[in-house]
């Protein structure tokens, strides 16, 4: 991260939270040091006292022990859809982001979807493989998650995995055996909602196939949460699934009542739930506790979670010459140069049979465009590669902003895909073609070209974000 971009989200950040900066404990760069050299020591003692139960996934912004779940790996793949059933809870967590006293209708993104069929279409249209129900408190519109499920069963045929989310307080057996008559698969109770008390959980642990406690890593809740995941474990809950806590506009007061420290970034967090995170880990891998633990960081949800959805959208959009980049964005590729060299390339791609709708020539010759699994075929000698990225964002209507396209999910409801032009311009020549190909194309694959040139740092700076996610926890500053 280059000091420009660090000042420029310090700005931000004082920006969006001009009502209380003041008030709010910021990280320092001595404080931030500190941070940076306990966290290095803590999963130093992660994985070097214990060769067997930790690891990484998606890019090391996950750090679990033995497995996550089913429904944890469906979201950081992208085939994940939160259907947060309604907009009020019974509780008053200090750490939630959001208000949580409107009812309002089901929604998922900018979606709404009063009609369950409607979501269900949606599922199908996408090809969405979990579901999970949240909130506010599902609990409190039971009868409206009974209806979203069974229709979800009944209409939706390929594989669907469902869990929802809940503080436990409305749980009671009868309700769990009517969730697990209509094909729940997962229950995950937030217990520190509930002053960490077990009863309903325990009540879920033989009726739902999989339960789960999901919580923030509460850091003056450490040792009690010590004291809990030995139970949870011997009670058969499946996974502990520990949260980082965002600050967002509604919680910053409470948050820096408790003397929390602020960590600057895209969205704000709070330093030591992280920290409490990794040290309820280790705790648990000290003690031989074979309870499953997932930390759910900041940084895996801010870029996996997005780029599930960018994926799925940009899928409904996209052109057949353009690729889905793995963080969700679109990939146009194109050659430039004269029409004599670009009618030869053109040409041997019709000779060897290609796909048609693999590339495009442009009206004026002087340009094809073309998928990135015709990489291999095209003669980079005497042209120019020019690279593209566009986003995009799923709406209820057309905003009349940005090229679109309406999907129909049944003759009654359809959403809108709209793509916005991110970047245009990024020309590469000579070496630095078969860099880019090497760097961003052909790294995981097979084919490896026969000379492999430099990028210049400002070209693959401009390029990554759009093609690799960042690895590893957020920096500190």
């Amino acid at each position: 991260m280059t000091k420009f971009s660090i000042s420029e989200i310090i700005r931000q950040n004082q920006e969006d939270y001009s009502d209380s900066h003041e008030s709010m404990t910021w990280l320092t760069p001595e404080t931030a040091e500190t941070a940076s050299c306990l966290r290095k020591e803590l999963i130093s003692r992660i994985f070097t006292d214990h060769a067997h139960g930790p690891g990484w996934q998606f890019a090391g912004t996950k750090l679990f022990t033995h497995e996550i779940s089913p429904g944890c790996t469906l979201c950081g793949k992208g085939d994940w859809s939160c259907l947060f059933i309604n907009g009020i809870c019974n509780a008053n967590c200090f750490y939630c982001p959001s208000a949580q006293k409107e009812k309002s209708q089901p929604m998922t993104g900018t979606l709404e979807f009063s009609n369950p069929r409607d979501y269900a279409d949606y599922v199908r249209r996408f090809q969405i493989k979990g579901v999970s129900f949240s909130g506010g408190e599902p609990f409190l519109t039971f009868e409206r998650v009974v209806i979203f499920l069974k229709t979800l069963r009944s209409q939706v045929s390929h594989p669907l995995y469902i869990w929802m989310y809940t503080n436990g307080l409305l749980v009671t057996e009868d309700k769990l055996k009517l969730l697990r008559d209509h094909g729940l698969d997962e229950i995950r109770f937030d217990i520190s909602a509930n002053h960490y008390s077990l009863d309903t959980l325990k009540k879920a642990v033989g009726i739902i196939p999989r339960v789960t406690v999901e919580i923030p890593a509460i850091p003056e809740d450490l040792e009690l949460t010590q004291q809990v995941v030995r139970e949870l474990y011997g009670l058969g809950v499946h996974h502990l699934n520990l949260h980082q806590i965002r600050c967002t506009k509604f919680n910053s007061a409470n948050l820096a009542q408790r003397g929390y420290t602020f960590v600057h970034g895209t969205g704000v967090t709070i330093l030591e739930t992280e920290l409490a995170a990794l040290k309820l880990i280790l705790y648990s891998l000290d003690q031989k506790i074979a309870l499953p633990i997932n930390y759910c960081s900041f940084t895996f949800r801010n870029q996996f979670q997005r780029a599930g959805a960018s994926a799925r959208n940009a899928r409904q959009i996209k052109a057949g010459h353009e690729d889905v980049t793995p963080t969700g964005h679109i990939r146009t590729l194109g050659v430039a140069g004269h029409k004599e060299i670009i009618g030869s390339i053109h040409e041997d791609l019709i000779s060897r049979k290609t796909d048609p709708s693999l590339w495009q020539l442009s009206k004026t010759c002087d340009q094809l465009f073309f998928a990135a699994d015709l990489w291999p075929l095209i003669d980079f000698s005497h042209v120019r590669l020019k690279v593209g990225y566009s986003s995009t964002a799923l709406r209820p209507s057309v905003s009349f902003r940005n090229p679109f396209r309406e999907v129909v999910l049944n003759k009654n409801k359809k959403v809108v895909v709209e793509r916005k032009n991110e970047v245009s311009d990024l020309w590469f020549e000579g070496d630095q073609i078969l860099g880019f190909g090497q760097r961003f194309l052909l790294a995981d694959t097979k084919v490896t070209p026969d000379i492999q040139g430099p990028v210049s740092r400002d070209l693959e700076n401009r390029a990554a974000p759009f093609e690799v996610f960042r690895s590893g926890l957020a920096d500190y500053f």
